[in-house]
Order: structure tokens, then C-alpha cells, then sequence
């Protein structure tokens, strides 16, 4: 369906269905039931082992036609919902170094569905300064810092906002 556009074959929202699917899946098991200490160290390796796999060994996974097939990242958000299943009933918690990036997390939606506003602006910007590519770098850092800033912003003023009035709405109504 993407007519050989890698780009549109990778990103497009019908290309990640399977992981926003699985993530889901992953969500109403975990919430539904308690795994065994066994069971989640065994989750945690699996799931770090093919997470490990698949982000370093992507070129030996072509060869295999999971790539052609679209089955690379597949197995990629398997691994993933493996790893955010074990997170999740453990309880574990982040060391203090993690907090930035835990932070970011909670945002992570107002990010991705802002950042190529962000991503426009600043390449264009980049793109009509004739930069040289030795630049990129500190373009990718400030189109990152500024996405951020951007996506922290929707979910203060919008996102949030909105959560409170529907919540709000939902218990008012739950106790009528």
C-alpha cells in the first residue's frame, strides 16, 4: 500500500496498527491479571533480548524477510510490550537519572502529535540558511529541545485541561 515509499511504509499510521494494537493488549492483560515473579523476570529477558535484537541487529533481520514482510517491527513491539508488562506489575521505579526522560514520557503524545510542526519550521528555517550538514546535529538537538517544549505546552494549556473537564464530567455522572 505505500507504492514503495520506505518512508511512508515505516511511519504511516497504518504501518504501526500492530504495535498500537499489541500495546493495547498488553494494557487489558496487565490490568486484568497479576503475573508470578517467574513470569515477569522471564518477560523482562525475553522482551530486553528481542528489544536488544531487533534495535542491533536489524540488518541480519532483512536478510530473513522480515523486514519485506513488515514482521521487523512487529517483533520490535512485541519486545516492547513485553518490557512495559514486567515495568508495569513490578512496580518498579526509576532512579532519579530517569526522571527527565519518565517526564517526557507523560508527554510523549503531545510530542508526537506536534513535533512536525516543529520539525517544518526549524528545517525550512535550516533548508533557506544554506547550513552545511556538519549542522545537522545541532539542528536534530534543537528541533528536539523545542518539540519538547512544544508538546509540554499542549499537554499544560490543552491536553490536560480537557482531561480534568471529562473526568470531572465522568464522576459527576457516576454519581447521579
Amino acid at each position: 500500500m505505500a507504492h514503495g515509499n520506505e518512508t511512508w511504509r515505516e511511519y504511516s499510521y497504518l504501518g504501526g496498527m500492530d504495535a498500537i494494537a499489541l500495546g493495547c493488549l498488553t494494557a487489558v492483560l496487565v490490568s486484568r491479571r497479576s503475573l508470578s515473579p517467574a513470569a515477569l523476570r522471564a518477560l523482562t529477558t525475553v522482551g530486553a533480548a528481542v528489544l536488544i535484537f531487533s534495535l542491533c541487529f536489524s540488518v541480519e533481520t532483512e536478510g530473513w524477510g522480515l523486514y519485506r514482510s513488515g514482521l521487523d517491527m512487529s517483533i520490535l513491539g512485541l519486545g516492547t510490550c513485553m518490557c512495559s508488562a514486567s515495568v508495569a506489575q513490578s512496580k518498579w521505579r526509576a532512579p532519579i537519572v530517569l526522571k527527565p526522560l519518565l517526564k517526557l514520557g507523560q508527554i510523549s503524545y503531545e510530542v508526537y502529535l506536534t513535533h512536525m510542526f516543529v520539525v517544518f519550521v526549524f528545517f525550512d528555517f535550516f533548508v533557506r540558511r544554506g547550513q552545511s550538514l556538519k549542522e545537522v546535529p545541532l539542528l536534530f538537538v534543537a528541533v528536539i529541545f523545542v518539540a519538547v517544549l512544544v508538546g509540554q505546552l499542549t499537554s499544560r494549556y490543552y491536553s490536560e485541561p480537557f482531561n480534568r473537564l471529562i473526568r470531572d464530567r465522568w464522576a459527576n455522572s457516576e454519581k447521579q
